[in-house]
């Protein structure tokens, strides 16, 4: 009896210890298939961001096109990037090492140029209300020019558009009966003085604005990013310019720029402001524009919102259409996006 007892133990001893031999192993593979799947996630995420990363480059610097960029650090691990193609046909390969896994992603893209749209006007405002078109009775000065101009500013020959262009007869005449009532005098453009006229303008600018946002070359997001002297682009180098927030260029500041500004909120300036190009400001609600500096714009100004509230208090405010400027940043403007036609990982 006691025999078969230590037998029976001895069995069971040897089959339980089978069974913890076999967990064991099975845990140590599952270990390692876990610790190789994130290896691998790694390796593929480094490749992938690899590519966004130098596709952001290539936007700004085309002497990328056609390079080899090798050890990148990114993530704990590394990625090596090679560029090729014109324009129309970009390929990047990403191929990444992270820990012993390597991974190689290869998207191929094409890139175009941002849409330049001029706005219809030297000033267009479209929304539903007008709340103010507003001059200080004390000081302050207003020109809203349709007629052409250079980009110095001087007239030129050149088909007139509206000085203000609306969306309908009620804003237009809000804007007449503003005019009138703040003795504003140099509304000039299509139609005479003062020359306020609807345009049928198709162009969603809240959507125009967007697209222009996700491709900047300059982005301010914060008003801590305003320095004393601002340059957003020159005649030589236009920009796109995106301010995220709402802005104040005070007395002590001034901003000079050329080719698209795009104002996601209010503008305050009473320091110095000179721009070359085309200036959309929008917001859901109301936009603000509150000027007591010298403010000069040479192209276009879009403001587009439920509401519009334009208000010179003091210094000088001239708004001219120009398609020397317009002409200018459509052929200098070099920000390109990117359309993703094929990935293979």
């Amino acid at each position: 009896m006691g025999k078969g007892l230590v037998i029976i133990v001895l069995g069971m001893s040897v089959i339980v210890g089978f069974y913890i031999l076999k967990l064991n192993a099975n845990s140590k593979e599952n270990l390692s298939t876990t610790v190789n799947m994130f290896e691998q996630t790694q390796a593929r995420l480094i490749a992938n961001s690899g590519v966004e990363v130098y596709l952001e480059k290539l936007k700004l610097d085309r002497s990328l096109m056609n390079s080899s960029f090798p050890n990148n650090s990114l993530f704990g691990g590394t990625y090596n990037i090679s560029i090729s193609g014109p324009d129309s046909l970009v390929k990047v390969t990403s191929t990444a090492t992270f820990m012993s896994v390597t991974h190689t992603s290869i998207v191929e893209a094409a890139a175009d140029r941002v849409p330049i749209i001029p706005g219809p006007g030297a000033m267009y405002l479209s929304a539903t209300t007008i709340a103010s078109l507003k001059k200080n009775a004390i000081g302050g000065s207003i020109e809203i020019n349709g007629n052409n101009h250079d980009l110095d500013g001087n007239p030129i020959a050149g088909t007139p558009v509206p000085g203000i262009a609306v969306d309908g007869d009620p804003q237009r005449l809000a804007i007449l009966d503003m005019i009138n009532k703040n003795k504003i005098d140099n509304i000039l453009g299509k139609g005479g003085a003062p020359s306020v006229m609807v345009v049928n303008d198709t162009i969603n600018w809240a959507e125009y604005a967007q697209l222009l946002a996700d491709n900047p070359d300059i982005l301010i997001n914060a008003q801590g990013k305003i320095q004393t002297t601002n340059v957003w682009g020159t005649v030589d180098k236009p920009k796109i310019t995106f301010i995220n927030g709402d802005i104040t260029l005070n007395n002590s500041q001034s901003a000079s720029g050329c080719g698209i500004l795009v104002i996601n909120g209010n503008l305050n300036v009473t320091g110095g402001f000179d721009y070359k190009g085309l200036v959309v400001a929008f917001k859901n609600t109301t936009v603000e524009i509150k000027l007591a500096g010298n403010v000069a714009i040479i192209g276009s100004l879009v403001a587009a919102g439920n509401q519009i509230d334009v208000d010179v208090s003091s210094g000088n405010f001239r708004s001219l259409y120009s398609t020397d400027a317009i002409d200018l940043i459509q052929s200098l403007l070099i920000t390109k996006r990117f359309t993703i036609l094929t990935w293979w990982e």
